[in-house]
């Protein structure tokens, strides 16, 4: 290990960039590290991570004993900062830096929407290695051992590691890859934002039962949330048809004195009232506009309108606008419904409170106003009336590569699927949760498995990184639990057992992200009562004891074989023992999940 200690120790040693957040907040530096300990070993080359501004960001790790021992002198430490100043400092096109006795210097940029977040910095030789005489200078210079240095120098070698040109499209490709690392990290920050918008609203919803007051406070947080001028709501009036004008934020009082809106009068809000999310470009000049010469006067250009419902029920609509032309995101679409969502939960219960009066009425009110929070994983198995649901996720580091969940689809189908992402830790966990959207946005829009996986495979080749991907099944079943339809891209099969037999559901094509268009089929198969499904990640047949054997196939299935009377949960945690009995207190690399459906 280099004893390099030039390396900044926190955050705050890297000032914001051109408006960008210091990449070592979003990448941590442990991270930056072993990404660049890894590739510095496939070409036994020197590798450092540095600042716009030349300061390093990790340890050298550096390409030779010879390099190292340059490296970790006083010297040589000022040396290498220094040579890596000039390489900030020198036109492409010049004679490329060069430090420690004959070592070329070449930088790469990592860049994001077009700001440099930082350099990498590679080192190769291609000299010959130095006599005997030179060494001994050397070593005079950077005062170190120079009987050491010297039998260092004699194992240099100018061809290891490749040519250089390679070697500098390897350090192009990780620099891409950090780039990317940090924009998947910039996007969960967005969403988490939304989500804090969210839950800080249910907080302040739940202290109040009083509908003008949540409205109020409504529109409120959303022009604190989003980047709008003002916001309205308005709600139905089921009696006349008429969507009233509740609240409003920074509109002026003769805006709010304009005419009636009767819904069905009304093209923009009766299709926000449908379930549509309608962009209103230039509201002076939009046909659909009601009161042009109002939105004019009031200086609004650009806006959005989505329904207020909570659970299949509409109550109203919200609208944002901007006083300059603004295309709004499909991010900030969702956080406008989640919002209109919030409130009308809000509303809802607090209509439900009023017709019926009572302490505990109200606490399963203000407790139904906080289901909007979502998880990555689901809190415990779905109810169903022919299906018995249960599972067991058990990851090997805080965040995990595996993937379950449950949709509720329309019809009273239910899906549910399992997926495997490559590697572990925080990039298999940033991977998981964007296979869990892609794969929930699609599914909730009526694709069948088949087609959902292949829309999850594209986005998935286009997002990632080259040599990331997940292996997933997505199985629907129908509501009375006799037909399931799934989709198996590179899973280990999921078996069924009937009887005595067993049925694999291997149907469906390669795993997700490598190939962009891939093609992928649909599996039908028939259900029985008493037919036991059971779906498990390869951590569970890939579990090694101490002696290096793995639980393997054969023992899952007897193991299923074994407890197949038992109920789905018992199965699921029988299952989980008997791995854990073969295994023993080795420790495992892979996560486990394993899901047990029952047909009664």
């Amino acid at each position: 290990m280099s004893s390099f200690v030039n390396a900044p120790e926190t955050h705050d040693d890297f000032p914001m960039v051109a408006g960008k957040t210091p990449l070592t907040q979003r990448v941590g530096i442990g991270t930056l590290q072993s990404l660049q300990d890894r590739f510095a070993a496939l070409g036994r080359m020197t590798v450092a991570i540095a600042t716009t501004a030349g300061r390093l960001i990790t340890r050298p790790t550096w390409g030779s004993r010879f390099s190292e021992l340059i490296g970790d002198s006083p010297r040589g430490r000022a040396a290498f900062t220094e040579a890596i100043g000039d390489c900030l400092l020198t036109a492409e096109e010049a004679e490329p830096p060069s430090c420690h006795e004959g070592m070329s210097l070449y930088t790469s940029s990592i860049v994001h929407d077009g700001v440099q977040l930082a350099i990498i910095v590679v080192g190769t030789r291609t000299h010959d290695p130095p006599e005997a005489a030179a060494a001994a200078t050397t070593a005079a210079r950077y005062q170190i051992d120079a009987a050491e240095l010297a039998r260092e120098a004699a194992q240099l070698d100018p061809d290891r590691g490749g040519a250089p040109e390679d070697i500098h499209r390897f350090a192009d490709m990780l620099a891409h890859i950090i780039a990317a690392l940090y924009g998947q990290a910039l996007r969960i920050d967005r969403q988490l934002a939304d989500l804090s918008a969210i839950h800080k609203l249910s907080d302040l919803l739940a202290g109040t039962l009083d509908v003008q007051h949540i409205l109020d406070l409504t529109v409120r947080q959303v022009v604190r949330a989003m980047p709008v001028k003002a916001c309205a709501i308005r709600l139905l009036n089921e009696q006349t048809g008429e969507l009233v004008l509740k609240a409003v934020h920074n509109l002026s009082p003769q805006y709010l004195q304009k005419g009636p809106v009767m819904l069905q009068d009304n093209a923009i809000d009766a299709t926000a009232f449908a379930g549509e999310a309608v962009y209103i470009e230039d509201a002076p000049n939009d046909p659909r506009s009601r009161y042009p010469e109002m939105a004019r006067r009031e200086g609004i250009v650009s806006g959005l309108c989505v329904p207020m419902t909570y659970r299949g029920e509409t109550v109203g609509v919200i609208r944002v606008y901007t006083q300059d032309r603004y295309l709004f995101n499909q991010s900030e679409e969702s956080l406008l419904r989640s919002i209109g969502s919030q409130a009308a939960s809000a509303i809802i219960n607090s209509r439900l409170y009023e017709a019926q009066a009572g302490a505990e009425r109200v606490h399963r009110q203000v407790q139904a106003a906080a289901q909007i929070q979502r998880r990555m994983l689901p809190a415990g198995p779905p109810r169903h009336t022919h299906l018995d649901f249960a599972f067991v996720y058990e990851p090997t580091l805080q965040v995990g590569g595996d993937l379950l969940d449950f949709i509720h689809l329309p019809d009273e189908q239910i899906g549910f699927c399992i997926a495997d992402v490559v590697g572990k830790g925080l990039a298999a966990a940033l991977m998981m949760a964007s296979i869990r959207a892609y794969l929930r946005a699609y599914a909730l829009a009526g694709h069948a498995p088949d087609r959902a996986v292949a829309a999850v495979n594209r986005q998935l080749h286009r997002d990632t990184p080259v040599g990331e991907f997940a292996t997933l099944v997505y199985a629907v079943c129908t509501a009375d639990a006799r037909t399931l339809v799934y989709c198996n891209a590179g899973h280990p099969p999921p078996v069924i057992l009937r009887g005595d037999a067993l049925l694999e559901l291997a149907e469906g094509g390669m795993v997700i992200g490598v190939r962009e268009q891939e093609g992928y089929h649909l599996g039908v198969v028939s259900l029985l009562p008493g037919d036991l499904l059971v779906m498990y990640t390869d951590g569970v047949t890939e579990a090694m004891n101490f002696q290096h054997d793995v639980y393997g196939r054969e023992r899952l299935l007897a193991s299923i074989r074994q407890h197949r009377a038992l109920t789905a949960h018992q199965v699921s945690r029988q299952i989980l023992w008997d791995v854990r009995r073969f295994a023993g207190l080795a420790e495992q690399s892979d996560d486990i999940t394993i899901l047990v459906v029952k047909c009664t």
